[in-house]
């Protein structure tokens, strides 16, 4: 038998000299960002940098935005995507 190369549809990659594996959850992000209609989003490589501090300059400010982001559970987004990075980085 080989080794797995996909688990529940993300790539799974093996480096045996270095002795790292590592997975791709692109297609699991992108699963995420549908079912939260946020897949229009730019994407960047990292959108908060530690010690980065928010503020209310950082918000909508056209009624359009403000609209486009009334419907969007923000905290159910982000605590998919966390709980998923947690279970593969342990």
């Amino acid at each position: 038998m080989s080794e797995a190369r996909y688990v529940q549809g993300e790539k799974i990659v093996r480096n045996h000299p270095k002795k790292l594996l590592g997975m791709y959850q692109e297609a699991y992000i992108k699963r995420v960002l549908e079912r939260f209609q946020t897949h229009y989003s730019k994407p960047v490589d990292n959108p908060v940098e530690k010690g980065m501090i928010l503020n209310r300059d950082q918000c909508p400010k056209i009624y359009q935005e403000k609209e486009k982001m009334k419907d969007v559970p923000y905290a159910s987004a982000v605590g998919s995507l966390n709980i998923r990075h947690v279970m593969y980085t342990t």
